[in-house]
């Protein structure tokens, strides 16, 4: 996701009112940027999935709610990351990454040791954006996987411009001490 689709009054009144054919069209364009965003802060397909459904059944639920001024964008992924967040926080297991849904380097290795390495490489950047706390993770996600402004991420997430800015400062510490023997 670039950034928040934009869509006009008249189509956010459309998803308001119940217009199945808004929704439909809202969801086939919105659906794979909440599985992603999703996924990238549980590494876990299947949860990815579940979350993804309850976002858009909560959303439909939540329609008669919507000001049309504000983009319906908005309010998805508002509930995707408090779904998300509440999911992380109740989850007991230790989170994990399935590397066989996910790209890979392989594009850019030119031999087994290179592709080896490399496998490692996004093993570990991976396990590192994993071990964020969890608003960190979720601020640097947007930032750096979806391309939002601060301010939209400040908006979404219902946080201040400055704690945006502190999050990412502290994603950036974080994944840069655990990532420095690749930066050596």
């Amino acid at each position: 996701m670039d950034n928040y689709k934009e869509y006009s009054f008249t189509f956010s009144e459309r998803i308001k009112s119940g217009d199945q054919e808004a929704f439909k069209e809202f969801f086939y364009e919105n659906y794979n940027d909440v599985f992603r965003f999703i996924y990238r802060m549980t590494f876990d397909k299947d949860v990815a999935l579940d979350l993804t459904q309850d976002t858009f059944l909560n959303f439909y639920k939540s329609l008669d709610k919507l000001n049309p001024a504000i983009s319906p964008n908005y309010y998805l992924f508002k509930i995707a990351k408090n779904l998300t967040i509440n999911y992380l926080t109740r989850r007991d297991e230790a989170l994990h990454y399935d590397t066989e849904n996910e790209e890979t380097y392989k594009n850019y290795v030119s031999n087994p040791e290179d592709d080896y390495s490399a496998k490692f490489f996004e093993n570990d950047i991976q396990k590192a954006i994993q071990s964020l706390p969890n608003r960190c993770r979720a601020v640097f996600i947007l930032s750096r996987f979806h391309n939002l402004t601060y301010q939209e991420i400040s908006e979404t997430l219902e946080i201040s411009l400055q704690t945006v800015k502190n999050q990412i400062n502290k994603a950036i510490a974080i994944l840069r001490k655990k990532l420095s023997h690749y930066l050596d």
